[in-house]
Parts: C-alpha cells; structure tokens; sequence
C-alpha cells in the first residue's frame, strides 16, 4: 500500500507540475496559430497582473516563511537583513543605471528560470557544469521574443527603462537591432548547452530519456515565444511554468509535505498564499502608491510593466535566498538531494516499466 501510495505521489506530481502546465502552453501556442497572435497583444498584461495575486508574486513574497524553516535566531535576522538590503541597492541601481541593470535583470532571469528548471528534473551530476545546464533550460524564454519580435521587446524593454525615472516618456535605449542581435547570441549559446548535454546524456543514468525531456520543453517554450506577443509570452511561461513548478517544493519548505493529490494540492496553495501575505500586503501598496505618484496612465501594461519592475528589485534577493535554502543549512541540503535522486529513480523506473525504488520516494 505504501508503495502504491508514493508512486500515486510521483505520477500526481510529475502530471500537474510538468504536464498539466506544459499542455497549457501548447494549447496557447496551437491558439495563437489558429487565430493570429493580435489577442496576445491585447492580453499581454494579463499574465503579469494575475500573477500579482496567485502563484507569481506569492512565489517570491513566500521567501520569509520559507527561511524560517531553514534559519534560526541571528541567522534568520542576518539572512532578512541582508535580503533588504540588497533590494534596496537593486532599487538604487535601477535608478541611477536603469539600461545596465535591465539588462542584468534579463541575464539574471535566463539564469533563474533554467536553474528551476533544472532542479524540478533533478540534478544531473557529472554531466555538464550547472551553469551550462540552466542556460540550456531558460536560454529560450528571452531569446525567441527576441529574435522574432524585437521591436516588441525593445517597447516593453524602453518602456521599463522610462519606469527608473517616474514614469517619462520611454527613450529608445533598446534599440531593435540591438535587441536581435542580443537574441541571436543567447540562442547560439543556448543551443551549444543543449548540444553539450545530449553528447554526454549516455554517460548518466536515465540521460537520453531526460534530454528527449529537454528538447520537448525547450520547443514549446520557444514556439511560445516565436509566435506570441513578448509581454504576454514571457508572462505565460512565468506564471504557468516557472512559478507554478515552485507551487511544489514552496509547499515541502512551508508546509512540510509536499503536494501529492488534490486535496493536498489545495492545501499547499492556501498556504503559500497565506504565508507570503507579509511581502505581498507591503508589495501591493507599494506599486499602488508608485502608480498613483507617476502620473495619469492607470492601463493594463502600465501596471503588468510596474509589476515587471518589482520583480527587478526583488529577484535577486529571491534567487540568492534560493540557493542558501537548497545549499546552506545541511537539513535543506539533504532533502534536497534526495528529491532529485527520487526523481532520477522515478524517471529510470518509469523508462524500464518498472517501480521506483520505495526507499527514493520523495516525502
């Protein structure tokens, strides 16, 4: 019974965080061939201002109910302090240098969104360095709206930028050509990592099942951004992969069991929500207030843009608070080793039709 039970768990898990998300994405993709992309442009803003509530946003404000978890006593007060005050100083730079720092943001973000990626597959120790392996997973996210809509991207990339100084009128500091020309360089470096990985996917176990795996997320990320609106693209892949994937080991980290059926499922995402109240009440007024004191325009893309800097500010804080969990304190460290090594055992079994290994079974 117990076996059954974990394996009910893994097939749950691997269906609503991989499967259900990454059919969501086809359909708006096969939508977007069936009736012309326009109604991508006229919702580009509306992943951003859902994800202000549920999944995005909750995703990042839930840091501080997170570390609790993993810190304790003056570690706690060390690590929060620090996370602060490095916002502040993203904040600070996002004034004064408003281009360099979008242009980190975006890098960062490659960076982040592969890196989640890659530990939602599980680790893959000893074939390619971690780095190589993140970029090969988030390297298409910015690279397909890039290449294939960059005046698009260079609006929302100015219009961003005019944010840094209250909300003017956007310059070009984001030209177009130069836009591509950044596509076109992430796409070749992103290929060679995927490249890198399928060379040496024999030499590891279950290898070629996860680079089939790879190459299959890696196309409908980029025929998303290919064919859709960038704002709206890049929003779609945040709040349906990215930070839905985190709803999973945020509910390990702050409720202490991972989702592993509906009901379960439910719970977790009640208290993520919950928990990331404290970060996301203060959030909220905060781009309200920036809104109300930046002029007259209230649209959809003003506040999705707004929403977008926010995420600038916070982002890296949350990705350094990220790796301290899954690397600093040695209980966090442990558990999640074993997550990845339950998820490289499910995978093998799944591939010879056989059980995975009850002792593997993520908790």
């Amino acid at each position: 019974m117990a076996q059954t039970t974990r394996r009910h768990a893994d097939i749950f898990r691997e269906r609503v965080f991989r499967e259900v998300p990454g059919a969501v994405l086809v359909a708006i993709a096969l939508a977007v061939v069936v009736m012309g992309n326009g109604w991508t442009t006229r919702l580009a803003a509306v992943p951003w201002i859902v994800s202000l509530v549920l999944v995005g946003l909750p995703h990042g404000a839930a840091d501080f109910s997170a570390s609790r978890r993993a810190f304790r006593g003056g570690a706690l007060l060390a690590v929060w302090t620090g996370y602060c005050v490095l916002m502040a100083a993203v904040a600070a730079g996002f004034v004064v240098a408003p281009v360099a720092s979008i242009v980190s943001f975006a890098l960062l973000s490659t960076w982040h969104f592969g890196d989640s990626h890659l530990d939602f597959d599980g680790d893959t120790p000893g074939a390619i360095h971690r780095p190589a392996a993140a970029l090969a997973r988030g390297g298409w996210v910015l690279a397909g709206p890039m290449i294939w809509w960059p005046e698009l991207t260079a609006a929302a990339a100015n219009d961003l930028a005019a944010i840094a100084s209250g909300g003017g009128e956007a310059n070009s500091v984001f030209p177009p050509a130069a836009i591509r020309t950044g596509g076109v360089i992430l796409v070749a470096i992103t290929i060679v990592a995927i490249a890198a990985e399928g060379v040496t996917a024999g030499r590891r176990p279950d290898g070629d099942r996860g680079c089939i795996r790879l190459v299959t997320d890696s196309a409908v990320i980029a025929a998303l951004g290919m064919l859709a609106d960038p704002l709206f693209s890049v929003g779609c892949y945040f709040l349906l992969w990215h930070a839905w994937r985190q709803m999973d080991p945020l509910a390990g980290r702050i409720l202490g069991q991972p989702p592993s059926s509906w009901a379960g499922l439910r719970r977790g995402l009640v208290g993520i929500h919950a928990a990331a109240l404290p970060l996301l009440v203060p959030t909220w007024v905060t781009i309200a207030v920036f809104l109300h004191l930046t002029g007259t325009d209230f649209s959809a893309r003003r506040l999705a843009l707004v929403t977008i800097a926010a995420y600038l500010v916070v982002t890296p804080a949350h990705e350094l608070l990220g790796q301290s969990l899954r690397d600093g304190p040695s209980a966090t460290r442990r558990r999640s080793r074993r997550d990845g090594t339950a998820r490289a055992a499910w995978r093998a079994a799944a591939t010879s039709r056989t059980s995975p290994p009850v002792s593997l079974a993520r908790s």
